[in-house]
């Protein structure tokens, strides 16, 4: 009886492992990751605030929204906790014991993007990101971030001496910054260079991960004039 169910069981086996070999395997889904800076749960049209927020209310509508959810709500750590996926205090300053998302989707066959804010010391595209456009700093001056200070003042930053450093996709860190198009606007830009390397992409036959690491609305508060005219 032992013998019969083995030579049963055998076929049943390796039926299985032929329909799995069959079977259309799932396409990756692209991933697009939005980070908005310092925002409190409660500054959305969604969530009873009295700013109009239309597009942010439509992903909660068409999607999944917390009602009871917690993170780390600073800056930074908040960051650190998104990228890696572990507690902010065990990532240290540049994630050193731990990986970040990009090193664990990249080798799975993704384009992996990075476009915005970091808040520490290493170039991303050592760490699992194909691109990287934004600043390796805490805040900028959403307008011209790349301004000089003036002798023994502050840069529009908010860093004393020298402005931060930025990562500008293929020339690598450069120290001084200043913005090539005449409307500069962070938000804009880094929406745009997400998108422009999206395009560039379309045809790779890949799967894409995009990080959108916007500075807003974290401070300095600068918004838009057609913005501050709906208010």
């Amino acid at each position: 009886m032992i013998n019969m169910r083995c030579c049963l069981v055998v076929p049943l086996l390796l039926a299985g492992f032929a329909a799995t070999a069959c079977a259309v395997q799932p396409q990756p889904p692209n991933i697009l990751l939005i980070l908005a800076d310092d925002m409190g749960y409660s500054d959305m049209g969604c969530m009873g605030s009295e700013i109009n927020t239309p597009n942010l209310d439509t992903l909660a509508k068409d999607g999944i929204l917390f009602t009871q959810a917690y993170n780390t709500a600073k800056c930074y750590p908040t960051r650190a906790s998104l990228l890696t996926g572990v507690y902010f205090q065990q990532t240290d300053r540049d994630f050193n014991h731990t990986s970040t998302i990009g090193e664990v989707l990249r080798p799975a066959g993704y384009n992996t993007f990075w476009s915005g804010k970091h808040h520490a010391n290493f170039d991303p595209r050592t760490r699992g990101f194909d691109r990287f456009y934004g600043f390796l700093g805490g805040a900028i001056n959403c307008w011209n971030p790349g301004e000089k200070a003036a002798p023994g003042g502050k840069t529009p930053a908010m860093l004393s001496g020298g402005g931060y450093k930025w990562v500008l996709d293929e020339p690598g860190i450069e120290k001084d910054f200043v913005p090539d198009r005449a409307d500069w606007y962070s938000t804009d830009v880094f929406t745009d260079k997400g998108i422009e390397w999206l395009k560039e992409t379309k045809d790779a036959g890949k799967p894409f991960f995009l990080y959108m690491a916007y500075n807003a609305p974290h401070w300095p508060l600068h918004a838009p004039q057609e913005s501050i005219d709906r208010v």
